[in-house]
């Protein structure tokens, strides 16, 4: 993929492309620790995701217990081995696809092709590539990749917080709190 990469960033330049992606991927890479020290994304045993509410909610045994508000930024198809930017996608929501836009307009702004062609070759890592640079820009608390069938769906978090603030798990935390 190192063709294609390259074959992508020409405008911004190669070096130029690769540390905001090192950086983007740097800075996403804290945010998660934080999240996952914090919340404890990973342990909970289903999340569901609704684009009229515009909200994911992490729960156990059916309880929420983590709740975040979230807006989408793309998908992996491993059918067709692509990557589709949200802003594209029909079946977004516009309000789940708004702000995303912006990633588009920072890649017209930039000459970061893979930021403002719909569609193109890709696999997982792409996604999070993606992902990691709409966090930057977008400034999210986090992102998060959602499985199925046929790839993934990449997603941002903004004001992550407990369901219920009494189940807390570290009293000296504080939620939605950049560190």
């Amino acid at each position: 993929m190192v063709t294609a990469l390259a074959a992508c960033t020409r405008s911004m330049g190669d070096a130029e492309y690769r540390a905001l992606l090192t950086r983007a991927h740097e800075e996403l890479t804290a945010k998660q620790a934080r999240l996952d020290s914090v919340y404890r994304l990973g342990s909970y045993e289903r999340y569901d995701y609704d684009q009229t509410t515009g909200e994911i909610v992490f729960s156990d045994h059916g309880v929420p217990k983590i709740v975040a508000d979230i807006q989408f930024v793309g998908s992996t198809s491993t059918i067709s081995d692509t990557w589709l930017w949200a802003w594209d996608n029909p079946t977004v929501e516009p309000a789940m696809k708004a702000e995303v836009r912006r990633v588009r307009d920072f890649g017209r702004e930039h000459g970061i092709r893979r930021l403002t062609n719909a569609k193109w070759a890709a696999d997982e890592v792409d996604g999070w590539e993606m992902t990691s640079i709409s966090a930057q820009v977008l400034q999210a608390e986090g992102a998060y990749r959602a499985p199925h069938e046929n790839g993934a769906t990449f997603l941002l978090f903004k004001n992550v917080r407990w369901a219920d603030p009494s189940q807390r798990a570290d009293p000296g935390a504080r939620p939605g709190a950049n560190p």
